[in-house]
């Protein structure tokens, strides 16, 4: 049977990664029916033949009353190649109904597309207050086609221009740039009352992201809308009913939507906003691998307009990867939409994206990368070892005085304890010197997994044939995490010498292989290294260091 100590022991460690494993599981969601359908937000719709390019009749947005209007503007679009990203803008809405990302592909082949099939064109002006859209309004366009695919520091510019009677003028200007995720729209308004534009309008990104990631639950489970206010970010990944339906007032610095690895931002530049717009939908689906959430999160900017007959507001448009250069660049805290874990954990996720990237630099393979913060990180820890390990070697010395004490204080607890403390004082040994190779591990494990889990560079980063991408979990069913198990148990057979803690040699590796089969191979790799090299590690110090403290130790 255990004693008192190690049944604290096994409890604690329980605790703790049953713990760990509850708070990195999606939240849990109300109950969706399968049936239920929702538009991420609620709009006009046009004649479903206006999406032919021919001359056709076009419902135009609601206002006071229904005006219909026979807009002969047949549809054009017009290309856009940029190094890193193919579009397609269409006249119907002067928007993006197609972005296409050239450096990214899918698990299956083929590039990461940001907008779904036949997507409403964005951004979409529109009103919350009196239900104006310009998603199927035609605009004129005189401007061709984009070819910045030489990069460079070349940009371009194309303009869309909507006349619309008796009500006024709305101007979109893109301008786009060989070398950038970014685009810049310059949108112009006159005739703000007329058209239903007065106090305040929604520059929105109405389509939500598709799923990119072969395990489709999870890429839909890292799904939120965010906004960046007063310093901080807010996000929301919350539906009730199947549905999302906040508005935050304030100044929104910018809002974005985001996936597990792709996002898109708004942002204003040099106006202050009177807050956020997010709109979304969840539907229960099930696929070949089982049931899962769909998720579709539309955000968008709200624009103030005041009295004005006139306006002009000029935007930042990001649509692109979660990657953290990229997103530093633009100096409005970008970045946080990063997932680096709890507040408490990130400077220990940043550290180890920061050195992963780094290494990169010069070792192009990632699970090279790996086994080389491995080591690093145990070169690091050695003497934190050291020192565990001999004051466990001197706390097993101190086992014969130990009982004595017991054996004279077993009358008066109080009075042992204070002999144990002054013993343990004298001899200079730590009694939770075991607990000091266990607590460093884990922020830092943490934030490993927060690391192969959720940052776009581990994305499909192939280490060898076996194991072609790192931030999935094993491919080969347990190979790796049976390999960490074995290498755990050794060093735990190593490492525990007291009799009546040997149930932990085999709990502690059984416990590790169920809590990491299922998490990024690229963190079981790690901690199979980890273990590995602790082994020859204990080897060195008890050859050296422990035999000088206890002859007996082999």
């Amino acid at each position: 049977m255990f004693d008192r100590n190690t049944l604290i022991a096994i409890v604690l460690i329980f605790l703790i990664f049953v713990g760990w494993s509850y708070f990195n599981q999606p939240a849990p969601k109300p109950p969706t029916s399968p049936d239920t359908v929702a538009d991420s937000v609620s709009r006009p719709v046009a004649d479903s033949t206006a999406v032919t390019g021919a001359a056709t009749p076009i419902v135009q947005p609601t206002l006071d009353s229904v005006t219909v209007v026979l807009d002969s503007i047949p549809e054009k679009l017009i290309n856009v190649e940029t190094k890193f990203f193919h579009a397609v803008l269409t006249n119907r809405g002067a928007g993006l109904n197609k972005l296409t990302l050239k450096e990214y592909k899918y698990s299956d082949g083929g590039l990461v597309e940001m907008l779904p099939a036949e997507a409403q064109p964005v951004p979409t002006v529109m009103s919350a207050i009196s239900g104006f859209t310009d998603h199927a309004i035609a605009y004129t366009s005189t401007d061709g086609d984009v070819n910045l695919s030489g990069g460079g520091t070349a940009s371009q510019t194309v303009t869309f221009t909507a006349q619309i009677p008796n009500r006024g003028e709305i101007v979109k200007q893109f301008t786009f740039y060989a070398d950038k995720y970014d685009f810049d729209l310059v949108l112009k308004i006159n005739g703000v009352q007329q058209l239903g534009l007065d106090k305040e309008y929604v520059l929105a990104w109405l389509p939500g992201i598709p799923h990119t990631e072969k395990n489709v639950s999870d890429d839909y489970s890292n799904y939120k809308a965010a906004a960046f206010m007063a310093g901080e970010i807010q996000t929301d990944d919350s539906f009730e009913n199947g549905k999302m339906v906040r508005d935050i007032t304030g100044n929104a610095e910018w809002v974005a939507s985001r996936s597990k690895y792709f996002a898109y931002a708004l942002i204003p530049d040099n106006h202050a906003s009177n807050g956020a717009y997010f709109r979304g939908t969840e539907k229960s689906r099930v696929g070949v691998d089982g049931s899962y959430n769909e998720r579709m999160i539309s955000t968008g900017i709200v624009m103030p307009s005041g009295a004005n007959l006139s306006i002009e507001n000029k935007f930042k448009v990001y649509a692109g990867p979660l990657e953290y250069d990229a997103l530093k660049h633009y100096n409005a805290d970008l970045e946080d939409l990063m997932n680096w874990g709890w507040k408490i954990i990130r400077p220990f996720s940043f550290a180890v994206y920061w050195l992963t990237y780094q290494l990169h630099r010069f070792i192009p393979n990632y699970g090279v990368v790996i086994i080389v913060i491995s080591i690093l990180i145990k070169l690091v820890t050695f003497p934190l070892t050291r020192k565990s390990l001999k004051s466990m070697a001197a706390m097993k010395n101190l086992a014969p005085k130990m009982e004595e004490l017991k054996a004279k204080y077993k009358s008066d607890p109080q009075k042992l304890n204070q002999s144990i403390m002054k013993l343990y004082k004298e001899e200079g040994v730590n009694p939770f010197s075991g607990c000091l190779l266990l607590l460093p591990q884990m922020p830092l494990l943490y934030g490993l997994y927060t690391v192969f889990s959720s940052t776009i560079e581990f994305r499909q980063a192939y280490f060898v044939s076996m194991w072609p991408d790192l931030s999935q979990p094993d491919p080969f069913p347990y190979i790796m995490p049976i390999i960490m198990t074995l290498a755990m148990f050794f060093q735990q057979k190593m490492s525990i010498t007291d009799p009546k803690q040997k149930m932990l040699v085999y709990l502690m590796p059984v416990m590790f292989f169920f809590f990491m089969k299922g998490l990024p191979v690229g963190l079981v790799l790690y901690w199979s290294m980890y273990s590995i090299l602790s082994i020859g590690e204990q080897l060195l110090i008890k050859r050296t260091d422990l035999q000088t403290l206890n002859p007996q130790v082999k």
